[in-house]
């Protein structure tokens, strides 16, 4: 009951933790950041970091609040740095500093980065706290990008997770021998699920590079991705779903490397290919697993990347 307290008196928080270098860092801990001095109302021990946030959280005079690593202490500002002398908010490698955006009239945290930015059309991006459910509860969205810039600043939710990088594949036959779990950072399966109920659309960018490695190979379906529902996807980024049969973009058009094919990857040469594209479906994803194969040659090889997952527009 306490927490719920907590999350709901955030009243659309703004995480905006900054590096020494003027990014944001995803890691609070690891990362150095700024302090806001001459600003602080009350100063408390605070032996960890989250007692910060919702000592904040719980009092509507705290506009920021400074943490101090080193010395496990809360400074809680009257000011935000907006608000503040420019000569104020300094670089500081022990303390981190947090800005509570707080909207009159707005009664809870908002469900999406689409609904913060019509709430505030001059919130910029950063890291936001968001619930998509709508119902305050523990935990909501924690640690979201929101990007104000794309889709034509409409305010587009981004999720990240562990498996953005190019990856190699290698070392199995059969199809889909090899998985790869996705693990989204900072969400649960069931609030990115609740996110795509409130926003008009969603996509994820899907690529798989080959060599000697197919997608599809004398009719059998060597990789696919799996939806958040655990049905087998048998369409590649940039395709249509709903055919019904394993198809890439290349194939929508017959434009793919090998005369009657439908990926680019399955010309099954001594060439680097790829078949990518995004993934529109929104009521499949976001992507919950990858499957590859055709790689148990010393020849075969392939590369996987997974975009981040984004949201924008409201239902």
């Amino acid at each position: 009951m306490y927490l719920n307290r907590v999350f709901l008196a955030f009243l659309c928080l703004h995480l905006q933790f900054l590096a020494s270098n003027g990014g944001m860092c995803r890691e609070e801990k690891s990362q150095l950041g700024f302090a806001l001095l001459n600003s602080s109302y009350s100063t408390k021990q605070s032996p960890r970091y989250s007692d910060c946030v919702e000592s904040c959280a719980l009092d509507p005079q705290c506009m920021s609040f400074n943490f101090w690593w080193d010395k496990k202490m809360c400074d809680l500002n009257g000011k935000a740095r907006e608000h503040s002398c420019l000569a104020c908010f300094v670089t500081d490698k022990s303390s981190t500093y947090m800005g509570m955006a707080r909207y009159p009239g707005y009664p809870a945290l908002a469900r999406s980065c689409s609904a913060l930015k019509q709430v505030d059309p001059s919130a910029q991006t950063g890291l936001y706290v968001i619930d998509p459910d709508g119902e305050g509860g523990f935990p909501p969205l924690l640690n979201v990008t929101c990007d104000m810039g794309d889709k034509n600043g409409v305010g587009v939710t981004v999720v990240s997770h562990d498996s953005e990088s190019r990856m190699l594949v290698k070392g199995c036959n059969g199809p889909g021998c090899h998985s790869r779990d996705i693990q989204y950072i900072g969400a649960s399966l069931s609030q990115l699920v609740s996110l795509t109920r409130v926003s008009l659309h969603c996509e994820q960018f899907i690529k798989y590079e080959c060599q000697y490695s197919s997608i599809v190979w004398e009719n059998r379906t060597f990789a696919w991705w799996v939806s958040r529902d655990d049905i087998k996807m048998n369409y590649w980024g940039g395709a249509s779903p709903g055919r019904g049969d394993q198809i890439c973009a290349c194939g929508m058009n017959n434009t793919c490397s090998k005369p009657n094919t439908v990926c680019n990857c399955d010309k099954n040469d001594g060439v680097l290919r790829e078949d990518s594209g995004l993934l529109t479906d929104k009521t499949s994803l976001p992507v919950k697993q990858l499957r590859f194969g055709d790689t148990g040659e010393e020849n075969e090889r392939g590369f996987h990347t997974l975009g981040k997952f984004k949201c924008y527009g409201m239902t």
